[in-house]
């Protein structure tokens, strides 16, 4: 009853920037035209700083995201699951496989690659993808940020792999090629603390967001 006469109240979220740039603003909107009454504020920032935020309050929950061989503890934070964010690869138009609807990584040993910096999680997957395809990849460049990675893919200097929701708003010059299961997608997570008491604005959101993902996954498969 609360949640149906929402008609104030304030709610902060975390969220990091691969969703702040494609999945999440949906989200808002389609919200914003549920409840306008509902002041929203949005923090968009690193893993690190998202779960430092939500220990200490400065949001009430945040968007995160894990691997199989990370998975985030459920005794530290009340997590849902939002959708599977799958790995997906980055070619060239004129490349050779740009007309593919999908490959698997075991077709990839000869290519050159470009990758975010060492610390980031894409490096990884890419590490245990090809290990398990049986190759060790060769890294061509290291890019700043997946626009950069996209930019320079266009041009031939290599191909790349990003979560799908890192290739929503793709260059021009590049294709995405999905790659099936041989490359393992990240889980998108809801996150709020186990001991805070939440407000109707934050449960209405958290309704909004899931109904969000289950019309629109398919973007991200």
């Amino acid at each position: 009853a609360e949640i149906a006469g929402l008609n104030r109240g304030s709610l902060t979220m975390g969220t990091f920037p691969t969703l702040g740039g494609s999945f999440l603003p949906v989200v808002i909107s389609r919200f914003k035209k549920e409840y306008p009454a509902i002041e929203l504020h949005v923090r968009s920032s690193r893993f690190e700083d998202l779960i430092e935020m939500l220990e200490n309050g400065q949001v009430g929950m945040s968007l995160l995201w894990d691997y199989e061989w990370n998975r985030m503890n459920p005794e530290d934070f009340a997590l849902t699951t939002v959708f599977e964010d799958a790995t997906a690869l980055i070619v060239g138009k004129d490349h050779r496989l740009a007309r593919r609807k999908q490959v698997a990584m075991a077709d990839l040993a000869d290519e050159e690659w470009i990758v975010r910096g060492q610390e980031h999680p894409v490096v990884e997957v890419l590490q245990r993808s090809a290990s398990a395809a049986g190759f060790t990849p060769r890294i061509a460049f290291h890019a700043n940020d997946y626009q950069e990675a996209q930019a320079m893919v266009s041009v031939g200097l290599g191909i790349a792999l990003a979560p799908r929701t890192a290739v929503v708003n793709k260059h021009p010059g590049v294709s995405i090629v999905s790659l099936g299961s041989s490359a393992p997608s990240r889980r998108v997570l809801l996150a709020h603390r186990h001991d805070r008491v939440r407000a109707a604005a934050e449960i209405a959101f958290q309704t909004t967001l899931l109904e969000v993902a289950k019309d629109s996954t398919t973007d991200f498969r």
